[in-house]
């Protein structure tokens, strides 16, 4: 009898952080097993002061791997798989991991609309194209599917389960028994949750895929103001152009076979007037350099707190 298969996937901000958890197969028997990942975003960093001009700011990336290579049963799907809502229903589901979260004095984790669909996509992806894993035949992962429902995230998490689950209780019971998915139910770092579970086909059974998303959304931690950065981008080309000026017009007047009439005066009023634009402007830029990076220090700050530790196999 196929009991159930599971997974867990971990990554974090500073890095990714992935680990799966196996457990062995039996004789003629297919034992539970883990896969499980977690994602957020990277720091953002800072920008430098100059007196020449400001540094441009690197964009965040995300990448994942995973810890080492799983070897899965493929699974075979009939077409249109039936959904069947009513033991494994989204709702029950994500109550039996809320009760899980109280019952260790957490806060119970917020229903997302967004992570329901990237659940859902998941989920109908391992049937339609036979695999049971966090990466997709196509090079997805949870971070690309959070990405694609709009989920704006610090930190992403998912779960995923396949087997002979008879309800939701006997769902989480499976992957509470797992040290590895029961710390991503329990994770402090999370505040929404979004599940589904279809019915598929898996070596010759009609079983459960069931895939839970995890996240909290990058307005928990401060904003950092774009529309600063923008500002400072612009004012950044605006003195590299005046420095170009300033430059052309010292040479005009330091040239020794320059006349002494009011041409010249006048070249040295505008001349005056440029350095002191000039000046003006580098104040404004540092200033406004200062309060751009004070925002990124409070985000990367705040973004630490969602970093987890590498979990182990």
């Amino acid at each position: 009898m196929l009991k159930s298969i599971l997974s867990i996937c971990i990554m974090a901000a500073a890095g990714l952080l992935v680990f799966a958890l196996m457990l062995p197969t039996q004789a003629n028997q297919l034992a539970q097993s883990v896969l499980g990942e977690t994602v957020s975003v990277a720091h953002t960093n800072s920008i430098s002061t100059s007196s020449k001009k400001v540094s441009a700011i690197l964009d965040s990336t995300i990448s994942s791997v995973l810890s080492k290579p799983r070897t899965t049963a493929k699974s075979t799907v009939t077409p249109n798989a039936v959904i069947d809502t009513s033991p494994l229903s989204v709702e029950n589901i994500i109550d039996a991991t809320n009760q899980e979260r109280i019952k260790a004095g957490l806060q119970p984790l917020k229903t997302s609309t967004k992570l329901e669909q990237s659940a859902k996509i998941k989920t109908e992806d391992m049937i339609t194209n036979h695999y049971f894993e966090h990466t997709s035949p196509n090079g997805k992962t949870v971070a690309d599917l959070g990405n694609e429902v709009g989920y704006n995230y610090v930190v992403m998490g998912e779960n995923l389960a396949v087997g002979d689950f008879t309800d939701a209780h006997d769902l989480l019971t499976a992957w509470m028994n797992s040290p590895g998915h029961r710390a991503n139910i329990l994770n402090t770092s999370y505040e929404d949750i979004g599940v589904y579970a279809a019915q598929g086909t898996y070596q010759g059974r009609t079983v459960w895929f069931a895939v839970q998303h995890f996240g909290t959304e990058r307005g928990v931690c401060p904003i950092i103001s774009s529309s600063l950065k923008n500002s400072i981008d612009a004012l950044n080309t605006s003195i590299t152009a005046q420095e170009a000026a300033i430059t052309a017009l010292r040479t005009k007047i330091e040239d020794p076979n320059h006349t002494d009439d009011q041409a010249y005066k006048d070249m040295i009023t505008q001349f005056n007037a440029l350095v002191a634009k000039y000046n003006a402007d580098l104040i404004t830029s540092q200033t406004k350099i200062a309060a751009y990076n004070k925002q990124v220090v409070a985000f990367n700050n705040c973004l630490s707190q969602y970093q987890v530790s590498t979990l182990k196999e």
